[in-house]
């Protein structure tokens, strides 16, 4: 019993760094972007949706992709997060266009 507590412990210790790790990816993504770093800001955000699939990073690579004028993958990069959750706003971003 002790054993399994300690298992469990452990599990959800990692889960929670994981999450934290993640959650630095996306903030970086996002200071990229900011800085009007756009190729970096992709690569940052792709890392990130390798572990974590979610809508504000794909829309961020999106509105990245059409800075530098790559509108096949703003657009597929706007399709990924409207198949994650179809009801996304882009203003839960926070950032300006």
């Amino acid at each position: 019993m002790m054993r399994r507590w300690l298992v469990l412990q452990v599990v959800a210790a990692l889960l929670v760094a994981a999450a934290s790790v993640a959650a630095a990816d996306y903030a970086a993504g996002v200071s990229l972007y900011k800085k009007q770093r756009y190729a970096e800001c992709i690569q940052e955000l792709q890392r990130y949706t390798e572990k974590t699939p979610d809508p504000r990073a794909y829309y961020l690579m999106g509105y990245a992709s059409y800075k530098r004028r790559d509108f096949s993958g703003a657009r597929e990069n706007f399709r990924k997060a409207y198949l994650i959750d179809p009801d996304f706003k882009p203003s839960s971003l926070g950032i300006k266009r």
